[in-house]
């Protein structure tokens, strides 16, 4: 009698421990949705990646990383993150100055939330002055080509369509 007990015990964790994933998600969202301006991404985005992470990524998909394990400190963004490029153009995705792997995300395959980029982010009017006169200047990120989640990427929505070495392109 003890051990069903016991057992009832560990499932009412195990509960709760999902209700707290579940709810910490929500008010992630939520936070999210008001600090982060939301967007619609085409089918395909490109998630481009040093190829030291290519055995990682072909058994865990894209895993959201904190500024310290993957990118620079100075961003605008707080919390785990994936980068992507919501543009099928190449000239449009990442350089990373490095020959890095790049992979194709199938966003019809995934319910993953998107949002802008912040760090890109081109809210605010840009004025120049040319001739005197003051002239408003194109939102260069009008597209809203640099997108990001907060979410996870499975294995299955990915595609590695080009394999890096990883060595300097200069």
């Amino acid at each position: 009698m003890m051990e069903v007990g016991i057992w009832m015990m560990i499932i009412f964790i195990l509960k709760i421990m999902k209700s707290k994933q579940y709810i910490r998600k929500l008010i992630r969202e939520e936070l999210n949705r008001f600090q982060y301006k939301p967007v619609n991404v085409n089918r395909f985005a490109y998630h481009t990646s040093n190829p030291i992470f290519r055995d990682n990524i072909s058994k865990e998909g894209l895993i959201p990383k904190e500024k310290s394990e993957a990118w620079l400190s100075d961003t605008k963004i707080d919390g785990k993150v994936i980068f992507a490029v919501n543009s099928d153009e190449k000239e449009d995705w990442w350089d990373s100055t490095y020959d890095d792997d790049i992979y194709q995300i199938d966003t019809t395959k995934i319910s993953n939330k998107w949002f802008e980029d912040p760090n890109f982010s081109n809210d605010e009017e840009k004025y120049a002055f040319y001739n005197g006169k003051k002239i408003k200047l194109p939102n260069i990120d009008s597209e809203h080509y640099r997108v990001i989640t907060f979410e996870s990427i499975p294995v299955d929505a990915i595609k590695l369509i080009y394999k890096g070495t990883g060595e300097s392109s200069f």
